[in-house]
């Protein structure tokens, strides 16, 4: 298997300089202290921006139309091939230029070591035509980060770190002694993709801005007011907690782009402001897609094979769990939509259970008696094989293996539930019966990540205890820096709209990429999943105890109503690997209230 996707010799060269995008994982710290105040501020909402003012490229999607052909000095570097050293920069001078000639790598060249970086644009001395849009002028990309405030980062390279209070960092200033881990890591990433993307002789000037206490929508909304105010940025990468899109609709009616994961957002929410919303996670309509092809294709045609039950060769008869979190209304609506795809397959869902919360490993709140009441109800209903659309728990796998029912379980992932450790508290001899459908890429481990090798490489000194917060933010800085390289030296929403929309639909050949492309009208980048199956004997790389998800048919990931044929049990085979992803394990220690006792 290939690491270097085959779409430039299929397509023209022009449009071979895009590229599909990664997708990893984003994991924010707990939360520890979270004083209250009330700042004041005065709200105002601004119209909606018109687009940006220079001319549409034609639909053909070529890089030409892009104003790359125009622009005279744009030209490969033939001195810059594969395998060069990187040319050197000193921590002053990204502050001040981007080199016109970058290194490339691989044959064909690439962007970066990274398999789908954009195609290698080595060299550009042109017109870059100034301040084509906001936050834009002819040496500089105004950048914002908004991060969650009131948090301490436990264990970093400086101990415990907590964040400021409704501070600033300007990144092109000089560096304090004691920065936050969050900005020592931007300050990394504004040097990688100033050093290794092409950014038509402009500079990124990365802004980090974190919020206080208060994360109220009207704080939020007040923050971005500030904020744009302040900064005028660009872009914004949006990384609040809760109310998150007060802050989002707010920069988004000033017509900044807001770049993030977005994970469960139906399509309409990116449609509500065209060409402003950025995503890496599929829309909650594309992730259905994925999961409910799965089980159309690989479980409801086929008799049961994987269960723990004496009823292999038996047909299936499926069961549904779902939660009824009213703080994660996204899972009902997934759940729905699953539910009518997998109907309009010929799925027959003959039980519904619930649970009371998602996304806890374990959740005091609650005392059992529902998972009992539901498995009871699915085993004496015969159901063979249990659907799960999303959301982390671990009672209802306990209370089947108290009644010695081992049935089947098809997992969906949310980035939460596929954590190894999350899943070593559910029941062994339960959960060896499972399988997940997810979007995560194959990871083998930190420091074989594509992410620590890029931070690494912008920093050698830089502390890996301090690493997984620079991952955190790397898949969307990557969408981020290859919108603008893709859209030209022109540069506004109108050109990375369609140099994204140029990007050809090509599966991916890697376990370690997705499938990357954007459809008419949508803003989000991964189109494929892969399917996992639980070992409890397995052990993941740089886990602790037992049980991982070994990769199915070696993590190759597949395009919905591509899952190749046959059962599920085609995928398993003896040598696969445990992936290496991890994801927080949260735990609610409350106890349970008296009237669910």
């Amino acid at each position: 298997m290939g690491t270097t996707p085959d779409w430039p010799r299929k397509y023209p060269p022009l449009l071979a300089m895009l590229v599909a995008l990664v997708i990893a994982v984003f994991v924010m710290p707990s939360a520890l202290n979270l004083p209250q105040t009330n700042p004041e501020q005065t709200l105002e909402f601004a119209p909606v921006p018109p687009e940006d003012d220079d001319p549409p490229p034609p639909a053909d999607g070529s890089l030409a139309s892009l104003g790359l052909a125009s622009s005279p000095g744009f030209a490969a570097d033939e001195g810059q091939g594969p395998g060069q050293l990187p040319i050197p920069l000193e921590p002053d001078e990204i502050l001040t230029k981007t080199p016109s000639t970058k290194r490339c790598v691989g044959d064909p060249p690439r962007q970066t070591e990274d398999p789908l970086s954009p195609p290698c644009v080595a060299f550009f001395d042109g017109d870059n035509f100034g301040e084509t849009y906001q936050g834009v002028n002819a040496e500089e990309i105004r950048i914002l980060f908004y991060i969650e405030g009131f948090t301490t980062y436990l264990t970093r390279s400086q101990g415990n770190e907590s964040t400021p209070d409704q501070q600033m960092f300007d990144l092109w200033e000089p560096p304090a002694d004691d920065e936050h881990v969050i900005v020592r890591v931007l300050r990394v990433w504004q040097r990688y993709f100033a050093d290794r993307y092409q950014t038509y002789r402009r500079v990124p000037h990365f802004y980090v801005y974190f919020s206080g206490s208060d994360s109220s929508p009207e704080a939020r909304r007040g923050d971005a007011i500030a904020n744009f105010n302040a900064v005028e940025p660009f872009a914004v990468l949006n990384y609040a907690r809760e109310n998150a899109d007060a802050y989002l609709e707010t920069m988004a009616r000033r017509g900044v782009l807001n770049f993030g994961s977005y994970l469960g957002r139906s399509e309409s929410f990116f449609n509500q402001y065209p060409r402003m919303i950025w995503g890496y996670y599929p829309s909650l309509e594309q992730q259905a897609r994925q999961y409910a092809s799965f089980v159309c294709q690989k479980v409801v045609p086929h008799p049961v094979s994987f269960s723990g039950n004496n009823d292999h060769g038996e047909p299936r008869r499926l069961g549904i769990v779902y939660t009824t979190d009213e703080g994660q209304p996204q899972l009902r609506r997934y759940k729905d939509e699953v539910v009518r795809l997998i109907r309009a397959c010929g799925g027959d869902i003959v039980a519904e259970g619930t649970f009371p919360s998602a996304g806890y490993a374990q959740d005091n709140r609650y005392p059992p008696r529902y998972a009992m009441a539901t498995m009871v109800d699915f085993r004496d209903k015969g159901v063979t094989t249990i659907l799960w659309p999303g959301g982390l728990e671990t009672q209802q796998s306990r209370a089947a293996a108290q009644l010695n029912y081992y049935p089947e379980w098809i997992i969906s992932g949310d980035q939460i539930i596929e954590g190894t450790s999350n899943n070593q508290l559910q029941d062994q001899e339960a959960w060896q019966h499972a399988w997940v459908v997810t979007n995560v890429v194959k990871e083998v481990g930190l420091d074989d990540s594509l992410c620590f090798q890029a931070y690494r490489e912008a920093d050698p000194n830089a502390p890996r205890t301090d690493a997984q917060d620079a991952c955190n933010f790397y898949n969307d800085l990557r969408q981020l820096f290859i919108g603008i390289q893709v859209a030209g030296p022109r540069l506004g929403p109108t050109s990375i709209y369609r140099g994204f929309q140029a990007i050809p639909e090509i599966p991916s050949n890697d376990p370690r990429v997705p499938a990357c492309f954007y459809l008419p009208d949508d803003y989000t980048c991964i189109k494929d999943a892969a399917a996992w199956w639980w070992d409890p004997t397995g052990q993941a790389p740089g886990g602790t105890g037992p049980g991982c998800w070994r990769l199915g048919d070696h993590g190759q990931r597949y395009l919905a109503d591509g899952w190749p044929e046959g059962d599920v049990l085609t995928m398993r085979q003896p040598d696969n690997p445990c992936g290496g992803y991890v994801a927080p394990r949260i735990i609610n220690p409350n106890p349970p209230s008296p009237e669910n006792i």
